[in-house]
């Protein structure tokens, strides 16, 4: 390869790279040009896939952050739920409370209808979508209302509570058999399974009889359980005052509901065979401040 050089005024010209030297300086200049393009494409390729990496890295960090942003809010929105259900329990259960308080004192069910949503009113408003930030004060609110449910609660079980002494009366006090016939068939504490075998604590007394027997409570209280209950089979549990519960298991019907106020002698439900059960009979319990207790105490002792 040679390159023809042209001199200005005056008509001469030569060829440069006609000899080996020249030749060498030619193929030097071009690779110097040749690589310095490389570098520079190189380089500009370099740049080009960093701002693609930071981009990359950008969007990912963003969606990300979207992430626990949805996190979070599902969080919230999963803790607002579950305050929400604890709320309606405890409110069903002050309705129940307030309406035995509004039987026992012959008040209107018209004018004091526990289960008439409110009156209330006021001008349409725009909905509004609801931050997080938002959701934290709904929550915070709640928990108020929740400690004021809780204050409101215990006031209405003091009521309660005298009301149940007021009305009931020395048939509040334990005693006495949940039969009128039949036997002690099991008595309180270890015994052998009767479907394993194996040593067992038995928490209770249990009074063998004659299906569709009926079954009486020992004591003049509140249901606070009708229905059936692992291996209780039906059962009814009844509350009394000073922390004691009675319960009555393995029933084939059960004639009383829950919030039913019952008098001591009072049928509560039929003998039966159900639950973990080997025949007809009522296994009994006692209960003080949630714990079982012998119940035979209560059932050899006499009210003077």
């Amino acid at each position: 390869m040679s390159v023809t050089v042209f001199y200005r005024g005056k008509h001469r010209h030569f060829s440069f790279g006609s000899t080996p030297s020249q030749l060498t300086v030619t193929a030097v200049l071009l690779f110097c040009i040749a690589s310095g393009a490389g570098a520079a494409f190189a380089n500009l390729f370099q740049q080009g896939n960093a701002e693609l990496e930071k981009a990359q890295l950008s969007r990912a960090a963003e969606t990300e952050e979207i992430a626990d942003i949805r996190r979070r809010a599902e969080n919230q929105l999963a803790a607002l739920t579950a305050k929400v259900a604890t709320l309606q329990a405890q409110v069903n259960r002050l309705n129940m409370v307030g309406e035995r308080l509004i039987d026992a004192a012959n008040l209107s069910t018209e004018e004091f209808n526990l289960h008439e949503t409110p009156a209330m009113g006021g001008p349409a408003q725009t909905p509004t979508e609801i931050s997080l930030a938002e959701l934290n004060a709904v929550l915070l609110q709640l928990n108020e209302l929740e400690q004021n449910l809780q204050s409101e609660q215990t006031r209405f079980a003091m009521l309660e509570s005298l009301d149940l002494n007021h009305h009931i009366g020395k048939s509040v006090q334990l005693s006495g058999r949940p039969v009128l016939s039949g036997y002690l068939s099991s008595s309180f504490g270890v015994r052998s399974d009767p479907f394993s075998g194996e040593p067992a604590v038995h928490r209770g007394v249990d009074f063998a009889g004659k299906e569709g027997d009926s079954i009486f409570a020992t004591a003049g209280g509140i249901v606070t359980w009708a229905g059936e209950r692992f291996g209780y089979g039906k059962m009814v549990e009844i509350e009394h005052s000073d922390g004691y519960r009675t319960r009555y298991a393995h029933a084939q019907a059960i004639t009383v509901q829950v919030g039913q106020m019952v008098t001591k002698g009072q049928e509560v439900a039929i003998m039966g065979n159900t639950g973990r059960s080997t025949g007809p009979h009522v296994h009994y319990e006692v209960l003080k401040n949630g714990q079982q207790i012998d119940p035979m105490m209560f059932v050899n002792r006499r009210i003077q």
